[in-house]
């Protein structure tokens, strides 16, 4: 007999929850959601970042839509899963190429009314201001504050809060809880205070040297009318170019800040061109490809012969097998900082061996073809051991049946291992071929830690590109490293050109794949 719910609880049970109540919660977990993710999105669109706030609206209009569709309620358990593949994958796809069709780079990394605001917080010295002798001071909290006295000999207080009082006598040790700084403790608050303004809007004091300060003016101001930047220390008028993203004076010179704007192909077209093409970029791509083919197909060439070498079950093929093994097992950067110790000129084991034996050793961090030479040898390391792992199995899955009636035909082991090894062997390692090929077009990791694509080409200053540089670690100098021109659009572009390549050889594998397995059905 079915109990009810009032029975249930009369029972001392718990009754079990109405469909209105689990409803009702829903409904507010789905609005606190909603409320909150709107409220991130809002304040990271005043911060400039529409892009991104516009990507949060629309993946919780998703979210919202799975949970109110009855349609769509299995998705509900993979919504959250749907969400973080969106903002840590999808998003970063869909910004990489958006930054792609502007100037974003050094000096255009800001919207236009935001560096508009920067230069505007920048000050200098008129002639003729008001200057002041001052001594430092620090509160418990840590805050400076300065004592000034002008030539008048009028003193006054000045903290960046916006405090400037007037005060009278001569710099005491302690002012309203806070301390005089002198000797060291003064010269290591220098780093501090430079560049900080202190008092209020009409009395913007700044330090000048170590013993005076200035009453600061605005330097840049902006008229909203003519779009345009004036220079109050030079009276130079920069007017906007929306087209370039600068501020531009009559002379041609530019304001410090430009700004972010839309320009179209322009970057993919630098890549193409005469001047980037007649510079390192051709070789970059000639050296990505060829890694990436070459190192594949030796070491899938090295372990697969070392698969069939060590085919068997005795006990020393088994060691051997194991032996083989280790360098895929141990963690990839320890390998790569000992292949790095092992091939330094002055104390690496390998050239030194070669130096005693044969009185030469092999320039193999400052030649360009050696240190080639040196990363497909480091690649093959890596690789030989995995495709020999993977072929083994392989080869054990292959029927004794097949060869025996290859023998019984009259193939020679030769036709054996093209016509039957070979073709069963690529169904399984096909795909993990060009898989691998994929992986060391994008080889960052080997690139950079063995010899930091090095040696540098010549006249490649700007960024320092080296011979054994792929794309991407090309790519990662334009944008990041140390001494290039962080020109974040062309890098940009770049990482959308290797998005499509890596994604037709994508569709390539799938195409092989498919090849491969007819082939091994007609065997």
């Amino acid at each position: 007999m079915a109990t009810t719910a009032a029975q249930a609880a009369n029972s001392g049970g718990f009754a079990a929850p109405s469909l209105k109540w689990s409803t009702a919660l829903q409904a507010l977990l789905l609005l606190l959601v909603d409320g909150f993710g709107a409220f991130l999105a809002y304040n990271i669109w005043q911060d400039g970042n529409a892009f991104f706030a516009i990507v949060i609206v629309l993946t919780l209009a998703l979210i919202t839509v799975i949970t109110l569709v009855p349609r769509l309620w299995p998705l509900k358990w993979i919504s959250p899963a749907l969400a973080l593949m969106i903002l840590l994958s999808v998003y970063p796809l869909l910004y990489t190429g958006y930054i792609a069709f502007t100037n974003f780079s050094d000096g255009h990394r800001y919207t236009k009314t935001e560096a508009v605001e920067l230069l505007a917080e920048r000050r200098y010295l008129p002639e003729g201001g008001a200057t002041y002798a001052w001594s430092l001071y620090q509160n418990a909290a840590g805050a400076y504050g300065l004592w000034l006295t002008n030539q008048a000999g009028e003193s006054f207080f000045a903290t960046p809060e916006g405090m400037f009082t007037a005060v009278s006598g001569e710099a005491p040790g302690e002012y309203e809880g806070y301390a005089l700084l002198e000797g060291g403790a003064r010269f290591r608050a220098l780093n501090s205070i430079e560049g900080v303004t202190f008092g209020d809007a009409e009395n913007a004091v700044g330090i000048q040297s170590l013993e005076t300060a200035g009453a600061f003016e605005q330097q840049w101001v902006y008229d909203a009318a003519a779009d345009a930047l004036t220079d109050r220390a030079t009276g130079v008028v920069y007017t906007a170019n929306n087209t370039t993203g600068e501020f531009t004076a009559p002379d041609g010179s530019a304001a410090p800040f430009g700004f972010w704007v839309s320009v179209g192909f322009d970057n993919f077209g630098r890549i193409i061109s005469s001047a980037l093409s007649q510079g390192p970029l051709i070789r970059v791509i000639l050296w990505t490809i060829g890694f990436a083919v070459i190192g594949s197909l030796s070491g899938f060439a090295l372990g697969l012969a070392a698969a069939l070498l060590l085919d068997g079950q005795s006990t020393w093929l088994r060691v051997l097998r194991a032996v083989m093994i280790v360098p895929y097992a141990v963690p990839g950067l320890v390998s790569v900082l000992v292949w790095r110790g092992m091939l330094n000129a002055n104390i690496g084991i390998i050239p030194q061996t070669m130096e005693s034996i044969f009185g030469w050793a092999p320039p193999f961090s400052s030649d360009p073809g050696w240190a080639k030479f040196a990363i497909l040898l480091v690649n093959i390391w890596f690789s030989a051991p995995y495709f020999m792992l993977i072929g083994s199995g392989a080869l054990q899955s292959i029927s004794s049946q097949v060869y025996e009636a290859a023998q019984v035909d009259g193939a020679s082991r030769w036709v054996q291992f093209w016509k039957i090894t070979l073709p069963l062997v690529l169904v399984a390692l096909g795909p993990l071929l060009i898989a691998s090929i994929i992986f060391n077009f994008n080889n960052f990791f080997l690139m950079e830690a063995l010899f930091g694509g090095g040696p540098p080409i010549a006249g490649t200053s700007a960024p320092p590109v080296g011979h054994t540089d792929n794309l991407i670690s090309y790519t990662y100098r334009l944008a990041f490293s140390a001494g290039g021109t962080k020109d974040y659009g062309l890098a940009s572009a770049l990482g959308v050109v290797i998005f499509f390549i890596v994604g037709i050889l994508t569709l390539l594998q799938f195409r092989l794949t498919r090849t491969w397995e007819q082939v091994s059905e007609n065997v």
